[in-house]
């Protein structure tokens, strides 16, 4: 009932409210535009067709086809092994290319249900499939806060030693 895919301009990113103004503004004033600038790639959770579009409106979701039920950017880049786990420390030079989690945000009326669960699995299946083809050595991301570092730990990231917001998944 829900398919993910790259944004558009079709998508409606103004009725996007996952209850973060930051991840709300970013998604519906700079997402499209880093896009096209080729900084980052974002995806999208939507309607999986029409028929979905009636199940969750009789269920009693306000949404049309064009609704985004949650999103997530990644980009490309470098980061130095001191924003890593200690034990990825030694593994690496001091500057190693990574994928970048920027931003993961899931619909304020459809949290808790397992879509923030669906799209980093799918982010993390996307950083690997990059991987094997340009090299990265694993998915990083600057949490915003605890609670977002504890979901990312749920899931295997690292911390780093002196910097707890900073996480890592390795790809290999």
């Amino acid at each position: 009932m829900i398919r993910l895919e790259p944004l558009t301009g079709h998508h409606d990113r103004n009725g996007f409210d996952c209850g973060i103004e930051l991840l709300d503004v970013w998604l519906k004033q700079t997402a499209l535009q880093h896009q096209g600038k080729g900084i980052s790639r974002t995806f999208v959770a939507v309607p999986a067709g029409e028929s979905a579009v009636q199940t969750w409106v009789k269920s009693g979701y306000a949404m049309e086809a064009t609704s985004i039920f949650g999103f997530y950017a990644l980009t490309l880049a470098f980061v130095l092994t001191d924003d890593l786990p200690a034990k990825q420390v030694k593994r690496y030079s001091r500057q190693i290319p990574v994928a970048c989690l920027g931003r993961l945000a899931t619909r304020s009326d459809m949290q808790g249900q397992g879509l923030d669960q669906s799209l980093l699995a799918d982010a993390v299946n996307r950083a690997r499939t990059a991987a094997q083809a340009v090299g990265s050595a694993g998915l990083f991301v600057d949490a915003k806060n605890e609670a977002a570092a504890c979901f990312y730990q749920r899931y295997g990231f690292t911390p780093a030693a002196d910097q707890p917001l900073k996480l890592f998944l390795s790809l290999w």
